[in-house]
């Protein structure tokens, strides 16, 4: 049997990673180097863990692991070989939903984004596609074999629960080109200005079947084939890059919808993740304007930086660092700049995570002082009594007075 064709199958019928695990050492040792995010929230992903588990698996049976994270695995055994299916996921990422574990875990805010991007580079999958496509490729090479039952080993989830048109192009057609480049130029100039009213219908324009009724064949097929769109979302990346839009943030954006697109093969459905991309671009470079481009560059990326490691501990050094500049100098910069101190920012920011936390979950008041990067709890009422007038759980139960 050709074991490593049956790989290359199953890896491209599920669009999920397939690792022969037979030689476990090695494999698994290697597995948790790359996918494990974190040992203490991810204990399965270990190499021992996982060596353990495999090692006791049955034959003629698919095995699935989800961890407290909503990250999952499947293994199973095929002629006296071990294979891993993923790691993928099975449902689209929930922010609040990774604040949640992360802070039960005692792990800091600053982890959010940096879990996120990891979340989000695994494809959309779920249990049924799993199984059905096992089975149907274990049948295709020993068509005698019988059917795998499926089981879940839940004791490791931890409260988480067209044809081509030959016609030369004509005058007509090069006056089209230089339309729908004229248009483009319109669309990308809306992102990079963070125009958000009209972003939607500038789109519309340059996808919409209505809006393009009178292009040629041509010119249409460019949008419909798919690639046209994935031209206009590469310039959409740039285009908010080129605001002064984080890269991060575009990255953190991109990549969710990237995701979104991968699970499903509706074309209509990928058009529409790819709308909604663009319109949270648009939108993330008109707040980055309304909250940001006031300051100059070097305070933008100390702000930037402050809220990309909010549960950290956050040194004069480190902004410095950032800035470019002396510890001194920044600290008379920020001040005229803000009108407040790098410390009173950090505050601000620190509890306004908190008062969201606070809004929309159950967590201890002490787990999420910790998560937003104080350590000392009386010290973080302290400091959010001074900027809401109210001490968290006072804070908390207006949420309750509003319900």
């Amino acid at each position: 049997m050709d074991h490593t064709l049956f790989s290359a199958l199953l890896k491209n019928l599920l669009s999920v990673d397939v690792t022969d695990a037979t030689d476990m050492d090695s494999s698994l040792y290697a597995f948790e180097k790359k996918y494990c995010f974190s040992i203490k929230m991810q204990p399965m992903f270990t190499s021992k863990a996982l060596y353990y588990l495999l090692s006791s698996s049955k034959e003629s049976m698919i095995y699935e692991l989800i961890d407290q994270l909503g990250i999952c695995l499947s293994f199973f055994t095929f002629d006296n070989r071990i294979y891993i299916i993923g790691p993928y996921v099975k449902e689209k990422y929930s922010e609040l939903k990774t604040e949640t574990v992360l802070a039960k875990n005692d792990e800091s805010s600053s982890k959010s984004l940096v879990f996120k991007l990891y979340y989000t580079a695994f494809p959309i999958v779920y249990t049924e596609q799993i199984t059905s496509v096992v089975n149907k490729c274990i049948i295709s090479f020993f068509p005698t074999e019988s059917e795998y039952s499926y089981r879940r080993l839940s004791g490791f989830i931890q409260d988480v629960s067209e044809e081509d048109d030959k016609t030369e192009l004509s005058e007509k057609n090069y006056s089209e080109i230089y339309r729908r480049y004229d248009q483009e130029k319109q669309f990308l100039s809306m992102i990079r200005n963070g125009d958000t009213k009209n972003i939607l219908s500038a789109f519309e324009k340059l996808s919409g079947p209505e809006a393009l009724s009178d292009f040629s064949k041509e010119t249409l097929n460019y949008y419909a084939s798919g690639y046209g769109l994935a031209i206009l979302k590469a310039l959409s990346r740039k285009a908010a890059e080129e605001s002064g839009l984080s890269v991060i943030t575009i990255d953190e954006i991109t990549q969710k919808y990237t995701q979104l697109s991968s699970a499903t093969n509706n074309a209509e459905l990928q058009t529409r993740y790819q709308i909604d991309m663009i319109v949270e671009l648009t939108k993330a470079v008109h707040n980055h304007k309304l909250s940001l481009d006031k300051y100059s560059p070097p305070i933008q990326r100390v702000m930037e930086y402050i809220n990309l490691h909010l549960g950290d501990h956050i040194s004069n050094d480190d902004l410095a660092a950032n800035a470019s500049m002396s510890i001194s100098h920044l600290s008379k910069v920020f001040k005229k700049e803000t009108g407040g101190t790098m410390t009173e920012y950090i505050a601000l920011m620190r509890c306004k995570k908190a008062a969201g936390l606070l809004k929309k979950t159950e967590l201890p008041v002490q787990e999420i002082s910790s998560y937003v990067g104080y350590s000392d709890n009386n010290y973080f009422v302290k400091v959010f009594k001074k900027i809401y007038d109210l001490t968290p759980s006072e804070y908390r139960k207006t949420r309750i007075v509003s319900l």
